[in-house]
């Protein structure tokens, strides 16, 4: 009796509605994990280990990221370097050579912060450093100069003021580093001339005359192209010494040590013979005399032609002027500017 009750009650548990109270939230599985509880951590992206990087594996990692082909990686690699080299001593476990071998490339990169954070890196590099490399410089200098992007050129022109600075003596010396860089000038400048026809009117202008007016860009890079034209003949015309010379410096020269890289080049015993451009002009005359035959002319003209439009372009080409005639010395050197009234035109646009 008792048995059959207690299974007839067993069945009847299945056709019974279960009692639903308010309030009451449903019984949690048996496998309930509860997940609301929360912890602070710090996350590290590298553990630290006694096998922690140095500060040289950092600089060669970062070194390695300069020819990455992200923007964002090759600027914060150029400013981690430009971090080590600014430090007291600077830290650069490469050698200056090697540096410039992998950062010289994106002179004339796309990217603008890239760009200005390559020019931080190379005002750090000491000077000494910097002159036995001015010809492989000077390469990627007139690259950027002459780049198609109007910003690139503009960053060419920092590149050189930064490369005057450090080691203007050696650019102007330098075989290819005068008649190469003044072509690059003119062209850029726009000033370049043709040999005059042998008929009708004598006119050696290959285009029209360079303007500022109209164009916001090109107004403000003008200006500025003559600027660093300006410095860069104000170096080639320096003088090497105001000390007369005597038959002593010659011995002196002998037993001393030289100043500057390749001293012996411009002789050419073991290398191919240069042309025109690709010469060493050692001296401000023989610098002053390949001017005189080559550019000149042009620019003369062109800064004629600058002076009329007046404005920043005026008063740049009066700064100009004034280096023509600071380096044109005297005689069959001497500037046309030089000449009559024009001493007080370009004394009016320089005050």
């Amino acid at each position: 009796m008792g048995s059959s009750t207690r299974k007839k009650k067993e069945k009847q548990k299945d056709f019974q509605k279960p009692k639903l109270k308010v309030g009451k939230t449903k019984a949690k599985a048996d496998n309930f994990t509860d997940t609301s509880f929360r912890s602070k951590a710090i996350v590290l992206q590298q553990q630290l280990t006694d096998n922690a990087p140095t500060v040289v594996e950092k600089f060669k990692h970062n070194f390695s990221l300069v020819g990455s082909r992200s923007d964002s990686h090759r600027r914060d690699a150029l400013l981690y370097l430009t971090g080590q080299l600014s430090t007291t001593p600077p830290t650069n476990p490469i050698g200056t050579s090697a540096l410039l071998q992998k950062v010289l490339p994106i002179m004339s990169d796309s990217s603008k912060s890239v760009r200005a954070n390559l020019l931080k890196l190379l005002q750090c590099l000491p000077a000494d450093q910097v002159r036995p490399h001015v010809e492989r410089i000077i390469l990627y200098v007139r690259g950027a100069m002459t780049n198609i992007s109007q910003e690139v050129k503009d960053d060419g022109l920092n590149y050189m003021e930064w490369l005057l600075d450090t080691a203007g003596d050696d650019v102007v010396a330098s075989a290819g580093c005068w008649v190469k860089p003044l072509n690059d000038f003119i062209a850029v400048l726009g000033w370049s001339i043709r040999p005059p026809p042998t008929t009708g009117p004598k006119s050696g202008w290959t285009q029209a005359p360079r303007t500022t007016f109209g164009a916001k860009k090109h107004g403000q890079s003008f200006p500025r192209q003559m600027m660093v034209l300006a410095k860069f003949l104000d170096v080639g015309f320096r003088s090497e010494g105001s000390q007369p010379w005597t038959p002593r410096d010659w011995l002196n020269g002998l037993s001393a040590v030289p100043r500057h890289p390749d001293p012996y080049g411009y002789i050419g015993l073991f290398k191919p013979p240069r042309d025109e451009d690709g010469a060493m002009y050692r001296t401000k005359d023989d610098r002053l005399d390949i001017f005189n035959k080559k550019f000149r002319e042009a620019v003369e003209v062109g800064v004629d032609l600058a002076r009329k439009e007046g404005g920043t372009a005026g008063r740049a080409a009066a700064t100009l002027a004034a280096t023509l005639l600071k380096g044109a010395g005297t005689g069959d050197n001497a500037s046309r500017f030089d000449d009559g009234d024009d001493d007080v035109l370009w004394a009016g646009y320089i005050m």
